[in-house]
């Protein structure tokens, strides 16, 4: 269930998203291996994010979907001050807590999973098609 807030004269709602699901992004470089933390909208602008499963790093990126194709694309938002903005009000709602409980059960899961010698024996909660790729790089 979704939940609306209003914070700083925005807008806000968060938990948009039904179930995890582990994204690999391009880096440019290099990829990193991410779970998604949440689908969340700021002033009708909807948006993603997620955090590296290796570093803890978290990635915020635009968020299009088009049911019609099945796709799902992430844009990387180029504006500091707009990010800058997003991530905060962001981790008024997801904080370190709340960070660190959704990784420990991605971690939880995962381990889960690698106990069962076929993959059809456990229920991930994720298709295929969830699992995104972006080609754009992030600059940092």
């Amino acid at each position: 269930m979704t939940e609306k807030i209003e914070l700083h004269g925005h807008e806000l709602e968060f938990l948009k998203n039904n179930g995890k699901a582990v994204i690999e992004i391009d880096l440019g470089e290099r990829t990193d291996e991410c779970y998604l933390i949440d689908i969340f909208t700021v002033d009708q602008i909807d948006y993603v994010a997620l955090i590296s499963s290796e570093t803890n790093e978290i990635y915020i990126f635009y968020y299009e979907d088009s049911f019609e194709n099945d796709e799902i694309d992430l844009k990387v938002v180029e504006d500091e001050e707009e990010l800058e903005e997003v991530f905060h009000l962001f981790t008024h709602y997801w904080d370190d807590e709340a960070l660190d409980n959704l990784v420990e059960e991605y971690n939880s899961d995962i381990e889960h999973f690698d106990g069962f010698e076929d993959e059809d024996d456990f229920e991930y909660g994720i298709d295929e098609e969830d699992i995104l790729e972006d080609s754009d790089s992030i600059d940092e």
